[in-house]
Order: structure tokens, then sequence, then C-alpha cells
């Protein structure tokens, strides 16, 4: 794996810690200002830093108590020049007050190199829907 794959996946899991520590701050800091978010739940979408935060803030109450954590079975990184394709699928463990379970999960994003950082510019994450 080349020295730009290593620093791709290096994104990827700063992104995923970001996340699991509800960090909205530091996952902003990982993104293009004209960044493109879509989730897997109802009202997970937005296009541009400043429409993460009130996604987020619509989000908020549906966090409470909520454990999500990605079990990754594979991860990819392809680089082409200044930018950086990811995949990923593995186990996702979702914990609600309501719910347990373990589903199906799989990501697809893109970064772009911005002075030497690699920084996220799409991100894509669903879990497997029924037939």
């Amino acid at each position: 794996m080349g020295d730009d794959s290593a620093a791709v996946l290096a994104a990827f899991r700063e992104l995923d810690a970001a996340f699991a520590r509800h960090d909205l701050d530091a996952v902003l800091d990982l993104c293009t200002d004209d960044v493109v978010f879509i989730g897997s739940g109802s009202g997970e979408e937005a296009t541009g830093r400043e429409a993460i935060v009130p996604m987020f803030a619509a989000l908020a109450p549906h966090l409470d108590g909520l454990e999500f954590s990605v079990e990754w079975e594979s991860v990819s990184a392809d680089v082409l020049g200044d930018v950086g394709l990811v995949t990923a699928w593995g186990a996702a463990k979702l914990v609600t007050p309501n719910r347990d379970e373990t589903l199906r999960y799989r990501f697809t994003g893109v970064v772009i190199r911005v002075d030497g950082r690699w920084l996220w510019r799409v991100h894509h994450g669903s879990e497997a829907g029924a037939w």
C-alpha cells in the first residue's frame, strides 16, 4: 500500500473515531466546505459544512442513549492524484433504549487532498434494507 492510500485510510479511521465520540467539531474539521453527507436514517442528508450542524441538532433527540459502532470487515482506499475513494463494509451494532441489533453496514466516501490534508467531500453510509 502506498503512502497516499495509507493516509486516506487514516482519514477514514479519524472520521470514524470522531463520529464515535459524537465530536461534531472534529467531524467538521475533517470535511471540505462543500461536503455532501448522506446517512442511512431519516433526516441524515446535508450539503455543506453549515448544513451539517443543524442536521445533527435535529437528530440530537434521537442520539440520547444511542450507541452505534461498526466492526469493519473490509476497508479499502484507491487514490487518483488528489482524490481518494474509500469503500468499506461491516457489522454495525445499534443500541437504543428500544432497540438492540446488528445490521449490515456499507460506506463509500470521497476525500480530496487540500493543503496536504485528506478532507471528506462525500460521505455515504447505509444499512442494507429488506427487499
